[in-house]
């Protein structure tokens, strides 16, 4: 038995509860995936036999995905906004601008 493995991880706290680790898993278990290690609320190492690769072309998904939850384009996009916004209220409240 060969085995692979990958880690997944996600920008917010995804993995802080069991009921999204369970649901993140019921969708990894269909290309093989198995939980091995959960690192933090943001991190899971995952293994598989090399063999479930010959399903991979007809899951609905990348079984090799690294990222779950929300985008990084959003929460990055959101939080510099938000710099932007709090950096402006600096300065309109000091006068300079």
């Amino acid at each position: 038995m060969e085995l692979e493995y990958k880690v997944v991880q996600s920008t917010t706290p995804l993995f802080a509860t069991s009921k999204k680790i369970d649901e993140i898993m019921a969708e990894e278990s269909k290309a093989g995936w198995q939980l091995v290690e959960k690192f933090d609320n943001y991190k899971m190492r995952l293994q598989r036999d090399v063999s479930h690769r010959g399903n991979d072309k007809n899951l609905a998904f990348d079984a090799y995905r690294s990222q779950v939850g929300v985008n990084n384009f959003i929460v990055y996009g959101i939080t510099a906004a938000v710099t932007v916004g709090v950096v402006y209220a600096i300065f309109v409240l000091v006068g300079a601008v």
